[in-house]
């Protein structure tokens, strides 16, 4: 990981290189401050070097100052045509670049804000992409490949960017981007490495001395709180089931809040077997948990004036002798009993139970995030996660807050009528409906679990958890979706409540 430092005066030793961003139309240093009285020299190189700022251009010549090695000219096209998703591929293009150069110390200009972004918000995105735009995962590697690390970035202020006001920027970035990293170090482990029980006890340990209390429920917590939910799904695998609970309250909390992640460590379908072919992307099927984990660690740094609860459901959902079967009832937590139709429909299994359970801590608002379904990622791709809630302020909320961070929602109906998708025969309800409207119907099966009075939001981010190859910037892999949403979320309810 490379270390952002802002850039305010001239470097005792000449940088390898200046990566500027140039856009079609606009003069390249405009809206920039170099330290050293260096502008108007190097603004004389670029303009000598024929900058167009043309979408792919790449341009690259000498430093005429003893600041840089070389200057690089990357274009991004037009202004208006500039997105998050453009920012993030041409960082990583950038920082790719760099290690591929041997540079160890560069510095990046962002002179051009992402247009799908609100004007104060644009700067610090743009940072946090910045720090994650070298983001890879080795730790299976035998040789990791440290030729093509870049040791730091100094970023260029912008005018009117005081030097606080940039260094407060690049310190929130470091932060969020330390907070994703451990959601995507999660969701990139494969399922004989991060096991349930792994799982939990790393979580146990890494708030061990913090704020946040945990309990880890295992079999016996599990069978004597009645979430028999979570005991079925992981009823296959030898390894057995486990819930984290995450406990934090300020000593006057002004609302209470509950996020729950699902957490299925490996999901091979059970007895509902899934398909062979990419089946072993399935190890992502814990990046709600992830998510959840990574917001309860902010949380217990920032000790906002809340009450939060983090439940975290984990299983493995393999088939056995022992697996749970198509056919099956169980008793959840709030007592619904639910036919199991589908054994492959596992998560809404968890996190009704989880949700249930929830209730016991009275919440004002509840959200969970979960790899819940295919349909979804068919419906949005891996755009936007889908958004059902049961409180319009909490959608609205959740779809500019979604707009800010990057970590962007699409609200789905939530229809009464999606609920006789799941009629049973036998019990209160099935756990899938037919072929049409199986994503709202997986939503409709989790709002009959909703404590009473609680505003809910679920997040299904099956299509935006993770990606199979490079995609819109993102290495492949797990994404670390949700994380920024959860925080901006946080932080508007401790301010507001």
């Amino acid at each position: 990981m490379a270390d952002l430092v802002s850039f305010w005066s001239a470097p005792k030793e000449p940088l390898d290189c200046l990566y500027l961003v140039t856009a079609e139309g606009k003069q390249p240093l405009e809206g920039l401050v170099l330290p050293g009285g260096n502008q108007k020299t190097i603004g004389r190189a670029v303009t000598e070097l024929g900058v167009r700022g043309v979408e792919g251009e790449v341009l690259v010549t000498a430093s005429p100052t003893p600041d840089f090695r070389r200057i690089a000219c990357f274009g991004i096209g037009k202004g208006e045509d500039f997105t998050v998703h453009s920012l993030r591929k041409m960082l990583r293009r950038v920082l790719e670049q760099a290690g591929r150069n041997r540079e160890y110390q560069i510095a990046v200009a962002l002179p051009v804000s992402a247009h799908d972004l609100a004007q104060h918000d644009a700067r610090t995105v743009a940072l946090v992409e910045l720090a994650l735009a070298d983001y890879r995962f080795d730790r299976f590697r035998s040789r990791p490949d440290e030729s093509t690390k870049v040791d730091a970035v100094h970023v260029v202020p912008l005018k009117g960017e005081d030097k606080e006001e940039l260094d407060e920027k690049l310190k929130h970035a470091h932060r969020v981007d330390s907070l994703i990293r451990l959601a995507r170090d999660f969701g990139n482990r494969p399922g004989n490495d991060l096991t349930p029980e792994v799982f939990a006890n790393e979580v146990a340990t890494m708030f061990a001395r913090s704020p946040v209390r945990v309990t880890v429920m295992g079999r016996k917590e599990l069978e004597k709180d009645g979430l028999r939910g979570i005991l079925a799904v992981g009823q296959g695998s030898v390894q057995e089931p486990r819930m984290v609970r995450l406990e934090y309250r300020a000593k006057k909390p002004r609302a209470a809040i509950a996020l729950i992640g699902k957490g299925v460590t490996f999901d091979a379908g059970g007895i509902s077997l899934k398909p062979a072919a990419d089946m072993a992307e399935m190890k992502h099927d814990m990046a709600g948990a992830a998510a959840v984990v990574a917001a309860m660690r902010a949380v217990a740094e920032d000790e906002p004036p809340l009450k939060v609860v983090g439940l975290v459901p984990l299983v493995e959902n393999l088939p056995s002798g022992s697996a749970l079967k198509p056919g099956d009832i169980l008793k959840m937590a709030n007592g619904t009993t639910v036919e199991v139709d589908n054994t492959d429909a596992e998560g809404r299994i968890l996190l009704a139970d989880a949700m249930a359970y929830a209730g016991r801590f009275h919440p004002d608002v509840m959200v969970d995030l979960a790899t819940l379904t295919a349909a979804c990622k068919v419906a949005l791709g891996s755009e936007l996660a889908g958004l059902f809630a049961n409180d319009d302020e909490l959608a609205r909320q959740l779809e500019r807050l979604g707009h800010h961070t990057g970590d962007r929602v699409w609200r789905l109906p939530l229809l009464p009528e999606y609920r006789d998708l799941l009629r049973s025969e036998w019990a209160d309800v099935k756990n899938i409906g037919g072929r049409w409207g199986s994503l709202p119907a997986s939503a409709s099966f989790l709002a009959r679990f909703v404590p009473e009075k609680v505003r809910w939001a679920h997040l299904d981010i099956a299509g935006v958890a993770d990606v199979s190859k490079s995609h819109n910037g993102l290495p492949p892999g797990a994404t670390g979706f949700g994380v920024r949403l959860l925080l901006a979320l946080l932080e508007e309810l401790a301010a507001k409540a």
